[in-house]
């Protein structure tokens, strides 16, 4: 079952967005913290909530989170160089490690897709590490396609 997460639910995900935070702190230490303190957690996806952002969740038949995905909508206003759009960030997406290969990461994304109809986006973004295979394979799964390659170098003194 997937539903939209209340905001005194959030507890129920942080199990699952320290297995994100982890994977990425083992791979760029330098950007990304190695512990995420709870209370700091749970004010980040408070905020997201109050100002529009969706959290979907997958539940197994006990109960238990196997899966979030956080969409953030975004308006941007156009200039003579870009169009203006509205579109949904794909801020973050998890499923459990012992849930991978269930859909579960596909299903959460249709169920963001039927809400961005519902609310009037017709597009969404996600960045996705290169280290991060699971999630690309889920994006191109998905129908999303590669739209930039985005660089970095870190001087060293």
């Amino acid at each position: 079952m997937i539903r939209i997460l209340a905001i005194d639910e959030i507890g129920m995900i942080l199990p699952l967005s320290a297995q994100v935070q982890a994977i990425h702190a083992a791979k760029h230490p330098e950007q990304y913290c190695a512990e995420v303190p709870e209370a700091a957690a749970r004010a980040f996806f408070e905020e997201k909530i109050r100002d529009g952002a969706q959290l979907f969740v997958t539940e197994d038949d006990a109960g238990a989170v196997c899966g979030f995905l956080l969409a953030v909508p975004n308006r941007r206003e156009g200039n003579p160089f870009v169009h203006a759009s509205a579109l949904v960030e794909l801020d973050q997406i998890c499923v459990d490690e012992r849930c991978r290969g269930q859909g579960i990461g596909a299903a959460l994304i249709s169920a963001m897709e039927r809400w961005m109809q519902e609310e009037g986006y017709g597009e969404w973004r996600s960045v996705v590490h290169d280290f991060n295979a699971h999630s690309q394979n889920l994006m191109r799964g998905q129908g999303a396609h590669v739209l930039a390659l985005r660089f970095q170098k870190t001087l060293t003194p």
